[in-house]
């Protein structure tokens, strides 16, 4: 049997989801909040020579037009050039353009790093997605075209996530995939969450940004393989596993485990190395088990899956987070406060609103930080498999509490800017392949 609930699998401790009214800030500091800001660069001109002229008369010509000489650029035959303080840079440009041995002047254009910054009205309290530096990764791809299956309770609707892409009810043997949402519980859908996690409608002004920004990003495939008390059967995981493969799924998040951290069965064994060897990243959430190690749930202690652990909005290991040398990565899961500030802002449709953003605490909410970072690798290179996928995740980690691999964080936090251009942690945890 699998266990469920809005906000985790109901494995101790059980974090409570905290609703939408919660407007609290992130206490944590976004990146690139507090940079220091660049000054006005001074006004420089670029003097590009006429062929046949030594470069080594950049200096003698450059102060003859009263400027200074701030690099010479030898492939580009020019010079950068910055006037000397109290010399107009009008005069100094007349003087060096009306020089025989320059073809033209120009001004430097100065350009700078850019950070996309999507208008979803709470992406400033997202402190989840800055943690993984998704705006980074987003300069260099925001998943679009790779299949992501959530394999959870179904999918509600939601104005700010989009609909599956395909979808099958493993639960009732039907291909509606929605979730109708527990009436004991006014947080209705916990796949919900996990997919606008995942893929949140992003850029269109209204709610929360996804990893993988929505319809502009990855395709979401929903299978539906718990009921709306969260319960379900292993078999059916099995079965969705092999479905979501058969429709081109490169990833598939597991937000959902046993209640203790038994072995998994063979079958489910089988899929899961069946689905990997078709192309398939699995990657499940870890379990909410607390501190002692040996406390990975199925199926994410299996080790052709990428075992998500907890952080909380500091960047350490959240208390519940459950413990293992199978883990391998981190991702923001909340630190099941109860305030916003500090859990994870996801969408989902409540008793109360249509259009409700809660949030929630967990491993559930890890795991899909790192099933959007996977799809925003593949986007880039569709081509890898998932030991590569895998390895670009691990290597680019920041190593957490422990130097090195560790049963607590594996190969540390999840660093999605650094999976997407394939760079390596300066210190990693798992480098250059974890196991």
């Amino acid at each position: 049997m699998l266990l469920a609930s809005c906000g985790q699998a109901t494995v101790a401790p059980t974090p409570t989801p905290t609703p939408a009214s919660c407007q609290a800030l992130a206490r944590h500091r976004p990146l690139g909040a507090g940079r220091r800001q660049p000054s006005t660069p001074p006004a420089a001109l670029v003097v590009r020579l006429k062929p046949g002229v030594p470069l080594q008369q950049a200096e003698e010509l450059a102060s003859a037009a009263g400027a200074e000489v701030v690099k010479v650029r030898r492939r580009s035959r020019a010079l950068l050039a910055r006037p000397r303080p109290g010399v107009g840079t009008t005069g100094v440009s007349n003087r060096l353009a009306s020089d025989v041995r320059v073809a033209r002047v120009e001004p430097d254009v100065r350009v700078r790093a850019l950070e996309v910054t999507p208008n979803d009205p709470l992406f400033r309290e997202q402190w989840a997605l800055w943690q993984i530096r998704a705006p980074a990764a987003w300069e260099v791809t925001r998943g679009l075209g790779v299949k992501v299956a959530v394999l959870d309770t179904g999918i509600a609707q939601h104005p700010d996530v989009a609909g599956a892409a395909e979808g099958y009810d493993f639960v009732a043997d039907d291909p509606d995939p929605t979730d109708p949402g527990d009436p004991n519980f006014d947080c209705t859908s916990h796949g919900t969450m996990v997919a606008s996690i995942v893929a949140a409608q992003t850029n269109n002004g209204r709610g929360i940004a996804g990893v993988t920004w929505g319809a502009s990003g990855a395709q979401i495939l929903v299978a539906r393989v718990l009921d709306e008390q969260g319960n379900g059967s292993l078999l059916d995981v099995e079965e969705a596993l092999r479905w979501a493969a058969d429709r081109g799924a490169r990833v598939a998040n597991l937000s959902l485990g046993t209640e203790t951290a038994a072995p998994c069965p063979e079958g489910l064994r089988a899929a899961v190395q069946e689905v990997v060897a078709r192309g398939v990243l699995v990657v499940a959430a870890a379990g909410n088990n607390g501190p002692r190690s040996g406390t990975v749930v199925c199926p994410a202690n299996l080790d052709a899956v990428v075992a998500v652990g907890a952080t909380g909005p500091e960047g350490t290991v959240a208390y519940y987070s459950s413990r293992g040398p199978e883990v391998d990565l981190t991702a923001p899961g909340g630190a099941a406060s109860g305030v916003c500030s500090a859990d994870v802002r996801t969408a989902s449709p409540s008793a109360s609103d249509p259009e409700d953003y809660p949030c929630a605490a967990g491993t559930s909410f890890a795991a899909p930080h790192v099933s959007g970072a996977a799809a925003l690798v593949l986007a880039r290179w569709p081509s890898l498999d998932p030991s590569e996928v895998r390895a670009k995740l691990e290597r680019g980690a920041e190593d957490v509490g422990l130097p090195g691999r560790d049963p607590d964080s594996g190969c540390g936090m999840l660093r999605a800017d650094r999976a997407v251009r394939g760079e390596t942690a300066s210190a990693p945890a798992c480098a250059p392949v974890s196991r």
